[in-house]
């Protein structure tokens, strides 16, 4: 198949067209599940009438309410949706039915030996953990989007894999060699642009344009620098998943494909109303609540 490296080589839409009979498309759940937490008034009926529609989905649902932790002492085993649900909350709801949707498109791509599906996936979800306290403290009105943006933020390099595994694994083993992160060396070298990509691929699947356009410009920390972008609430959100990205690749929460860490600029910062020091109190709950994150959806 074509090599990935040169954009001169081969279109955009080439890839997407290439891939999507070859692809599953979005699970559906996941589809309404972005939707309805797009939505700060969701609630935990409305997010249990997409579980129980999904088989695997709530069977994991099950299974977690029906660990230790959630039991009473002598309490019976929970056997419906509805009553697991109230067991765990609406939170644990959220997170499951997300990543199980998210896990079970990854797990459709055959990933290399050398770029583990596990590292990619444990990335993806310290920038959604990342994301959800940084909108916590930066005042964004809903964390579930910002975590939701997080955890398919790097969907572009599946999109990559399904395409060209041979030329994704080149240009990762490159990227290390050049001491360079997957982002700057597919610039520098004219590869085709991962999170281009996987912007792309959101329109296909009709998602949210503002899904799309966090996905496109998820390097991009000069808010100038975001063609088409006028909103200040889709900047911002874009500001944290950038952050998040940052915070997780410094914080080794799992690998996307390069051991390069980046630092945000003071002027950055200072548009989120932060400063450096402030970062070390924020690292400390990212990495908190990624450890309980990695530990709660260990079982499901």
């Amino acid at each position: 198949m074509t090599s990935v490296v040169a954009t001169s080589a081969v279109s955009y839409e080439d890839v997407i067209n290439s891939i999507k009979e070859n692809i599953p498309t979005l699970p559906e759940i996941l589809e309404d599940l972005i939707m309805r937490l797009s939505d700060v008034d969701s609630s935990l009926e409305s997010i249990q009438e997409l579980i129980e529609v999904d088989q695997a989905i709530a069977f994991r649902v099950l299974k977690v309410s029906n660990k230790v932790e959630f039991l009473e002492p002598d309490e019976s085993r929970i056997t419906s949706v509805q009553d697991a649900l109230h067991k765990i909350g609406l939170e644990h709801a959220k997170r499951i039915s997300l990543n199980v949707s998210v896990l079970n498109l990854m797990e459709s791509v055959e990933f290399p030996p050398t770029f583990r599906f596990s590292a990619l996936w444990q990335h993806c979800l310290g920038v959604a953990v990342a994301s959800s306290v940084l909108a916590e403290a930066t005042g964004y009105e809903n964390p579930d989007q910002a975590y939701t943006c997080g955890l398919i933020h790097d969907i572009g390099k599946l999109i990559k894999i399904k395409y060209d595994q041979e030329g994704f694994c080149e240009e990762v083993s490159s990227a290390r060699k050049s001491n360079l992160d997957l982002h700057e060396f597919e610039l520098i070298n004219e590869c085709l642009m991962h999170d281009k990509l996987g912007s792309l691929m959101m329109e296909f699947w009709k998602m949210p344009p503002e899904l799309s356009a966090v996905i496109r410009y998820h390097h991009v920390e000069k808010r100038a620098m975001r063609a088409g972008v006028e909103s200040a609430n889709l900047n911002h959100l874009i500001d944290i998943v950038y952050l998040a990205n940052i915070l997780t690749n410094r914080l080794e929460n799992g690998n996307s494909g390069h051991s390069v860490t980046k630092a945000p600029s003071s002027l950055f910062l200072e548009s989120l109303g932060m400063e450096e020091h402030n970062l070390i109190e924020i690292e400390h709950e990212i990495l908190t609540k990624y450890e309980e994150s990695v530990s709660f959806l260990a079982s499901i």
